[in-house]
């Protein structure tokens, strides 16, 4: 009797030991649910490729000096390591994953990498190893917000796709050709490029879409009700919009092509005879120069913006965002791309 009762205790055991480690498996693999109001990524840096991205204490970034491999470091650019060999751009960011666009196959270790292809794809942050690809496609500007990732999809036709971050759930939302990544409560901010390039948004959750004022802006970022953006029926200047009021201020009369916004300025990139990156408070006040030339990829972080010349992706410039400007190069960046390839060739 007594065996039988040792036994079946220890049948009762084993039965716990196993519910219990597939309860932990299944936890462990689920993909939590994001607190509401959760963006992946400033539309600023998303305008200009998603190169850098802030999250948890550390910025996760493309090194161009490692074929944009995804490498992070602290703000202060120490604690810098390569976490995956995948070209990366579009870099977004949750409590426990990093979501992204990879343009090419990756090369690291795990089942993950080896199949991996072009597509949107999510990542564990502590487990790089760990990549899924939630939609493969030919694709940009992708954004996380709340428990989407919103894209545009360049197949056959352009179009603005969403997908779940579980990846169980995918759907179209518009046939249109937008820049999915100006939001703010559940509320894409866009360019009406099918009618008459309206400010327009579109409700997340309701999905469906309202004019916001009657002003053609291009890249707009809303803060608040302050939509910061590129004025396009007037020679493409830098302005300022007030949803409430609508009322419209002018901050640069010179053709803009890029902008993005931080706390304190607004970054962006003139063209002309003289182009020009330069930087303004959001008031207007302050204009400054930042480099002389053409510049794109214009990324910030709570520390630095980080640019490169036009059409060329080395070498990455940077100036403290904030406090007088200091323009110098991302050199470790560079240094940690020189390790890693010295490291590969032992």
């Amino acid at each position: 009797m007594k065996k039988k009762v040792i036994a079946t205790v220890c049948i009762i055991f084993a039965v716990l030991l196993i519910a219990s480690v597939a309860v932990i498996q299944y936890l462990s693999g689920r993909v939590p649910q994001n607190p509401p109001g959760t963006v992946g990524n400033t539309a600023g840096n998303l305008y200009n490729n998603g190169l850098f991205c802030e999250n948890d204490g550390f910025v996760y970034f493309a090194n161009a000096y490692d074929s944009s491999s995804l490498y992070r470091m602290r703000p202060d650019e120490t604690e810098m390591e390569k976490i995956a060999y995948t070209e990366v751009s579009s870099i977004n960011a949750d409590g426990k994953y990093l979501y992204y666009y990879q343009g090419g196959s990756g090369s690291g270790t795990g089942l993950g990498f080896v199949l991996s292809t072009t597509g949107i794809y999510r990542m564990n942050k502590s487990k790089a190893s760990d990549a899924f690809c939630l939609d493969r496609v030919n694709g940009k500007y992708v954004l996380l917000a709340d428990n989407d990732i919103y894209y545009t999809c360049s197949s056959d036709e352009v179009s603005l796709k969403k997908v779940s971050t579980d990846g169980k759930s995918k759907e179209t939302l518009l046939e249109l050709d937008i820049l999915p990544v100006s939001v703010q409560n559940s509320t894409f901010y866009y360019l009406n490029n099918e009618e008459n390039l309206h400010l327009m948004a579109l409700d997340l959750k309701t999905k469906t879409s309202r004019q916001v004022l009657a002003e053609d802006v291009y890249m707009p970022i809303i803060e608040g009700n302050t939509v910061y953006g590129i004025d396009i029926h007037d020679n493409y200047s830098l302005i300022s919009l007030n949803t409430t009021d609508g009322s419209k201020k002018l901050l640069d009369t010179g053709r803009i092509d890029l902008i993005n916004v931080t706390d304190s300025y607004i970054y962006y990139q003139t063209s002309g005879s003289t182009p020009q990156l330069k930087r303004i408070r959001r008031d207007g006040s302050g204009m400054e120069v930042v480099a002389g030339g053409a510049y794109s990829n214009i990324n910030a972080t709570s520390q630095y913006v980080y640019f490169t010349q036009f059409g060329s992706s080395t070498p990455i410039y940077k100036t403290p965002v904030s406090g007088p400007v200091n323009v110098t190069t991302f050199d470790r960046a560079s240094q940690a791309a020189t390790a890693e390839i010295n490291k590969n060739l032992k």
